[in-house]
């Protein structure tokens, strides 16, 4: 589904409604939008694009985001024990050019926080491609980051733009798409017009998916505005 902007207005500090995300596509084949978006559309201004992905994430996505890994530097990140912290970031800020003017985070919520957090600090926007339907924070404007072994919301970017590709998500191991139905539920914060089936969302069913990676952004927003 192409989704419409204002419903994902964010409130904002003077009470007024800020349209940061200019595009949200969850369908299948929602990357070949982002690639016309970078070719012919609002992203040709970016010219040196850092794409930020893990072994795990590469490996689920680099065949049908291929013109798109052409078109970027592609920061590759070592899925094991992966986390949000002072490594990471060492990582991606060493590999940082000064001519890099966008970051997209190819994968779950590890590498939106990791992204998300660079973006913020360089100044630059950067795009959501969520690999997995596992958590609601894609939209966030705060990252989960581990510092010293504790764990704090710190200020972030929030994406300009998301493409959840249901190809992809869809796809993902059913054990992280279950977590972010599970996420859904354990918060309270399950839209009570969607109604999502376990067994659909375990087999990977489409539409069910779909309407998770939904549920999780509305519900990412909503937290927002509440000072989550």
């Amino acid at each position: 589904m192409r989704v419409d902007a204002d419903d994902f207005a964010r409130p904002c500090g003077d009470g007024k409604m800020h349209h940061e995300i200019k595009e949200i596509r969850i369908e299948p084949g929602a990357v070949n939008a982002l690639e016309e978006a970078m070719s012919d559309g609002f992203l040709k201004e970016y010219i040196s694009p850092l794409l930020i992905c893990d072994t795990n994430t590469c490996k689920a996505t680099e065949e049908l985001m291929e013109d798109i890994f052409d078109r970027c530097q592609v920061l590759v990140l070592d899925a094991e024990e992966l986390q949000a912290d002072q490594h990471a970031i060492e990582i991606v800020e060493n590999y940082m050019d000064d001519d890099i003017d966008l970051i997209l985070a190819v994968g779950a919520g590890t590498v939106h926080d990791i992204s998300r957090y660079v973006a913020f600090q360089y100044k630059i926007p950067f795009i959501s491609v969520p690999t997995a339907a596992s958590a609601s924070r894609f939209v966030s404007q705060m990252a989960a980051m581990t510092w010293n072994g504790q764990t704090r919301k710190i200020q972030a970017e929030a994406p300009i733009a998301v493409y959840a590709d249901t190809d992809i998500f869809a796809n993902a191991p059913a054990e992280l798409n279950m977590t972010g139905l599970s996420r859904l539920n354990d918060n309270k914060i399950y839209p009570t017009e969607i109604r999502i089936s376990e067994t659909q969302i375990a087999q990977g069913e489409e539409d069910a998916c779909e309407k998770l990676m939904y549920a999780l952004i509305q519900a990412g927003l909503a937290g927002q505005s509440e000072g989550d």
